[in-house]
């Protein structure tokens, strides 16, 4: 049999849409920006839930998890949400069904777990789902009660063999009262949390007068309200164009209190860390910028998740002015980023202000009331219908069993003779026996007359939007009799936080540093050191030595032009060896230091690479701030070779000495003076050879150049004869006379 290859691929291309490349990308990132914002990111308007919070609440509910009944492990809870609603990872639903049972995250906790569930300190420190148990509170019960009385609209789940509800009856406006956060793409939403009072009666106020504006509201809505306490700034908050225009700024600190010396700490702001601020203020009495503090202990506890004991040192400064100095220093004062942005009830997400944001919520919470009567009078008008009909089967019950009896087609002539409709012959044919007792017909001649009663009442309330809105304001009164708090977060006007300058009396003993080849630094008291018995390492030997002092930061120079700063704080008199530069400074591995100096304000330093470029540079462009360093010299493909501390005010002369034996002497007032770069040539070196610099100095005038080859032999080039190596830096030097470089013998120089 043949086949017509030709002829398939052409039918089958018929099959396959083409788009150009740019239209296929730019719809399919749309439709993936969209997906974000809608179904994972933001909340909605209506219950204040993302879906992945949604179908946890809901799949609980499912399991009848109320809080009334047996806690159930958690990983079955997930697994119904992953297997049924959420096709997504299982460690990111377990976090947001965390974060619903942290009463520190929320107001008001949906769930109530058993386990270890995290803790303020470390949120993320929970237990896996197979060790923990969980439950519905009775918070719960506001969003899920009313979920089958036809209150909101359903979709289908992922697999179309479930449904599952779009949103939840909320009760409350919880889209305030616990807020949300979250990222989608090109937008995100930071709303914060409200006191539960504060918002419903809001909205009450609403109800009565719908014109109210968000400046009428802000006189009950005060601010946000924090789970875990804390006070809010308001002189440095944007409360006001939060309000009015969904965005803006929070500053919130901790609360204290004192009891003499001592200043306990009993809140820190809405998501601060305990640990990460004690590390904050220990490093700063490590580094003595907290002279005035004594201690800094964690005294947390179960009853007190936030307790922090701050012993203040001496009497020069108040308690306020202490607490001042950190909150400006570290996170016991934060600024919070709020936006108020959300899915409306339009299904499009917008920020929006607190007048619009209760306005839109009445709106909705009317729609699920009144969806929820209707389905009450649906219900109670098909149990009137059909005890209607028993009414008439007790006034005319022998006639009715007659035709039941003796018709042949019982049904058509029922409905024919009584009116009867399909629903209620099925109900009449169905009755049992002892239905037809007397007692049975007073009991629904009393039901009928309740129904009645009950029909009237939901079709007056339904018919008028006065007797509604009355409605919900009874609903949110009852809650707020069930779930009302003080306010957690106080609001005051307190004054901005600032620095306190510390002027510490630091002792300005003379120090002596020394530097070892494999890089380790120690300090030694005084300066009359004898550096040739430094107790170095095995393998180890001197390097540099520098006369210090305890006030005074030292600057270092390394091979590839980094230059670092050691504060004076870190200058302590060192026991054995010392410690490694690496604990001071993030140097590259296999790099070595070859410049340390006294920091002062008159340090002039010549720095230059082994292929004689280099140039002076002044105390300003020495002062680094981090451990990283900054760059001095541009080596490119040379090192540096050891800096020369220089004094620009006298007439001196630089020296260098490269190892083909070549020496150039020029005065220093030849080599600019630059903050950083590559320089100027200080020595003209032959183009494409090895040869480099092995030595540098700083000559004065009658000075002389020793050449030391042992522990015995030494020769002296006296300054008369060093004049004649003083040229311009530009040039190639002279060759030193071979009676002064020895060959085989390792040669030193010195500047005497």
């Amino acid at each position: 049999m043949d086949i017509d290859l030709e002829k398939i691929i052409k039918e089958s291309d018929k099959s396959i849409e083409r788009l150009p490349i740019k239209d296929f990308s730019e719809e399919a990132y749309l439709n993936y920006s969209m997906y974000v914002i809608l179904d994972r990111a933001l909340p909605h308007i209506s219950d204040g839930l993302k879906p992945v919070q949604r179908r946890i609440l809901y799949a609980m509910n499912e399991l009848s998890l109320s809080h009334t009944s047996k806690f159930k492990k958690s990983a079955r809870t997930i697994g119904d949400v992953l297997g049924k609603f959420h096709p997504h990872g299982d460690t990111a639903c377990y976090e947001a069904m965390v974060m619903l049972a942290q009463d520190f995250s929320y107001n008001h906790a949906f769930i109530e777990g058993q386990g270890n569930w995290g803790t303020q300190d470390d949120p993320k420190s929970f237990a896996a789902m197979r060790y923990t148990e969980s439950r519905l509170t009775k918070f719960s019960d506001l969003f899920l009660d009313e979920i089958n009385m036809g209150t909101v609209k359903w979709a289908p789940n992922f697999d179309g063999t479930l449904d599952e509800p779009k949103t939840l009856p909320s009760k409350v406006p919880n889209i305030l009262i616990n807020g949300s956060s979250g990222i989608a793409v090109g937008m995100s939403t930071d709303i914060p949390s409200h006191n539960l009072a504060e918002i419903i009666g809001a909205v009450i106020k609403l109800l009565d007068n719908p014109k109210l504006l968000t400046e009428d509201l802000r006189k009950i809505i005060i601010g946000p309200d924090f789970p875990t306490k804390g006070e809010i700034v308001l002189n440095e908050s944007d409360l006001d164009n939060i309000y009015l225009y969904g965005t803006g700024n929070i500053k919130i600190r901790a609360t204290y209190e004192s009891n003499g010396k001592e200043i306990i700490i009993n809140s820190i702001p809405y998501q601060a860390n305990t640990t990460k601020i004690i590390e904050q203020i220990q490093e700063q009495i490590l580094l003595k910028k907290s002279l005035f503090l004594e201690s800094v202990m964690d005294a947390s506890d179960q009853e007190n998740p936030v307790r922090i004991i701050l012993k203040i040192k001496g009497r020069t400064h108040h308690v306020d002015d202490v607490m001042s100095h950190f909150f400006f220093t570290t996170d016991l004062e934060k600024s919070l980023r709020v936006n108020l942005n959300m899915i409306g009830l339009d299904g499009k997400p917008q920020v929006k202000n607190l007048q619009k944001i209760l306005l839109e919520w009445i709106k909705y919470r009317l729609i699920t009331i009144t969806n929820k009567l209707s389905w009450e009078l649906d219900k109670i008008q098909k149990r009137i219908h059909i005890l209607d009909a028993y009414i008439v089967v007790y006034n005319n019950l022998d006639k009715i069993i007659e035709i039941i009896r003796n018709e042949d087609d019982p049904k058509k002539v029922l409905i024919k003779t009584f009116k009867f409709t399909d629903a209620q012959y099925e109900a009449i044919i169905n009755m049992k026996i002892r239905s037809l007792a007397k007692l049975q017909e007073k009991n629904i001649v009393e039901e009928l007359k309740s129904l009645n009663q009950n029909e009237k009442k939901l079709i007056t309330i339904l018919k008028s939007k006065n007797k509604l809105n009355k409605y919900l304001k009874d609903e949110l009164i009852e809650i707020l009799d069930t779930f009302a708090r003080e306010r957690q977060t106080k609001i005051s006007n307190t004054a901005s936080s600032k620095a306190i300058e510390v002027k510490a009396v630091v002792n300005t003993d003379p120090v002596t540093s020394i530097l070892s080849k494999n890089g380790w630094l120690k300090f030694s008291k005084g300066h009359d050191i004898d550096i040739n018995h430094g107790g170095f390492k095995t393998g180890d030997e001197y390097l540099l030595h520098e006369n210090a002092y305890s006030d005074k930061p030292l600057v270092f120079l390394d091979q590839l032009g980094f230059v670092y700063n050691l504060d004076p704080t870190k200058i302590s008199i060192s026991r054995g060896q010392g410690e490694p530069l690496s604990r001071y400074f993030q140097i590259q591995d296999g790099i070595s230091i070859i410049g340390m100096h006294l920091l002062t304000e008159k340090l002039s330093i010549l720095t230059m690479t082994n292929y004689g470029y280099g140039f002076i540079c002044l105390h300003e462009d020495l002062i680094v701030k981090n451990k990283k360093g900054k760059t001095l010299l541009r080596t490119k493909d040379s090192l540096a070779v050891k800096s020369i501390s220089v004094d620009l005010d006298n007439d001196l002369y630089y020296l260098i000495i490269t190892d083909a034996g070549y020496m150039l002497i020029s005065k220093i007032k030849n080599a600019p003076i630059l903050s950083k770069g590559r320089g100027v040539k200080l020595i003209n070196l032959p183009k494409l050879s090895e040869e480099s610099i092995v030595f540098t100095g700083v000559l004065k005038k009658d000075q002389s150049l020793s050449f030391s080859y042992d522990s015995n032999r030494k020769r002296v080039m006296d300054f008369d004869t060093l004049k004649g190596f003083i040229m311009e830096r530009n040039r190639r030097g002279k060759k030193i006379d071979k009676k002064f470089l020895l060959e085989k013998v390792k040669t030193t120089y010195n500047i005497e």
